[in-house]
């Protein structure tokens, strides 16, 4: 066969038919350590991809959290944007504006598009088009030291089953405030300012940007009371007067130095029995100077009249077109995007995040990876949270989203830290939002009293 073979091939050069080489098809994806281990763990699933896929090459560009949108954004403007990046959805707005994002549900099939639950894939989605797959749907809110928190009169059991208004946590964060102790820090360092106005948001009755009708959100009666309730606690001395840095505020918490903090989610029980561990080891692995600490998962408080609610943010990956870019190429992108988003690559994301999957795939091989032996009352209350998620409205076009980041960055983030540090007043603070915000969206765009 082999000699046959080898005189088949040889009259072909000799007649100068040349068979084609099939050619390699090379996708980028760039990504930071979305958990732990995940920059190893996409070595291995681009392997296994590739071994059952050997006409796709992959290459993978690393990034850290810091750079990594800055980079993308770089990449993106300069016509090289990588095949697949990870994004929190509300940056997708503003890559679609610069022309790379790409409607993934014109080259995935119909059948695999339906794995992925519909309201994750609400949140990657724009004018009613589907621009990535989602990782996972993460509940943000505000996690504390148990132990503080009964001393300071709460009823943890029933806060984390029931949720709690404002002026019960008012209540509880006086009670818990001492000379070394705040009773309420949030990371508002910066841009992390931003996280405050979106998942304290929901105390007020936010819960995303823009309104069911499409109004942007801000400029509503309840952002003033938001801000007028951050006044309250920075001149009452329960809060800071002054920004904490992201990774500050677990880190005050384990010291002693704060009782609630936030941002936090369900994972941060992981954290924290890992430095109890060192504590007890006493094996110079722990945090200075901390403390024993029982972790609490907890609801945001509610104000008057607002329905309980909790912020939820999807993260995902997305297909995005550069100057390579073809239809068959695309295909292949969406091939491995979805490799990426579904099954065992879910589960263990997902797994190590303390969140269930958002993928039918993912959750039918999700007990191989659960992690076990979890306090139950933070399990109880995170499952109670996710189903209290409210999914951006359908609808919002690219340059709402686009308008909505800029006046975050620029107007939110800045006034946010003068308020802080009482350079500003709640109302002067809410002034100047609904100033810019009506320069953007119209005054018809923006929306009026109580939401």
């Amino acid at each position: 066969m082999k000699k046959v073979l080898s005189i088949l091939l040889a009259a072909m050069l000799l007649l100068g038919i040349v068979p084609a080489l099939a050619e390699t098809d090379t996708i980028t994806v760039m990504v930071p350590p979305v958990t732990g281990t995940y920059l190893t763990d996409i070595e291995t699933w681009a392997n296994e991809f590739t071994a059952i896929h050997p006409e796709i090459k992959v290459e993978i560009i690393k990034t850290s959290w810091d750079e990594h949108n800055g980079k993308l954004t770089t990449l993106a403007n300069a016509g090289e944007a990588p095949d697949i990046a990870e994004v929190s959805y509300s940056t997708i707005g503003t890559l679609v504006n610069l022309g790379v994002g790409i409607e993934i549900d014109k080259y995935m099939d119909a059948e695999r598009l339906a794995d992925y639950d519909q309201n994750a894939l609400d949140y990657m989605s724009l004018e009613g088009h589907v621009y990535g797959l989602p990782l996972y749907i993460t509940i943000q809110s505000i996690g504390a030291n148990k132990d503080m928190l009964t001393a300071a009169g709460a009823d943890v059991a029933k806060i984390q089953s029931e949720g709690w208004t404002y002026k019960e946590f008012l209540e509880v964060i006086k009670n818990g405030t001492t000379d070394n102790c705040f009773g309420f820090v949030f990371a508002n360092s910066g841009v992390t300012a931003a996280d405050f106005i979106s998942i304290f948001g929901a105390s007020a009755g936010i819960t995303n940007d823009f309104t069911a009708d499409l109004k942007y959100a801000y400029t509503s009666e309840n952002m003033l009371n938001l801000l007028k309730a951050v006044e309250e606690m920075t001149s009452s001395g329960y809060m800071p007067k002054y920004a904490v840095e992201a990774g500050q505020r677990m880190v005050m918490c384990e010291t002693g130095n704060a009782m609630i903090f936030g941002k936090a989610m369900p994972l941060f029980e992981l954290n924290i029995n890992k430095n109890n561990a060192a504590l007890a080891a006493n094996d110079g692995k722990a945090v200075e100077n901390s403390i024993h600490v029982n972790y609490a998962f907890l609801p945001i408080p509610t104000m008057e009249g607002v329905k309980e609610t909790c912020f939820g943010s999807v993260d995902g990956l997305v297909a995005l077109r550069n100057k390579n870019t073809t239809d068959e190429h695309l295909k292949n992108v969406c091939l491995f995007l979805d490799y990426l988003c579904s099954g065992d690559r879910a589960a263990m994301v997902d797994s190590t995040l303390l969140l269930d999957p958002v993928c039918k795939s993912g959750r039918e091989v999700y007990a191989k990876y659960a992690v076990t032996g979890l306090d139950e009352g933070n399990a109880a209350c995170a499952a109670r949270e996710i189903g209290l998620v409210v999914a951006p409205p359908s609808g919002v076009s690219a340059e709402q989203s686009t308008n909505a980041r800029q006046l975050r960055d620029e107007v939110i983030v800045p006034k946010f830290q003068a308020l802080l540090a009482g350079e500003a007043t709640a109302q002067q603070v809410y002034d100047a939002i609904c100033q810019e915000a009506v320069k953007l969206f119209g005054a018809d765009g923006c929306a009026n009293g109580l939401i």
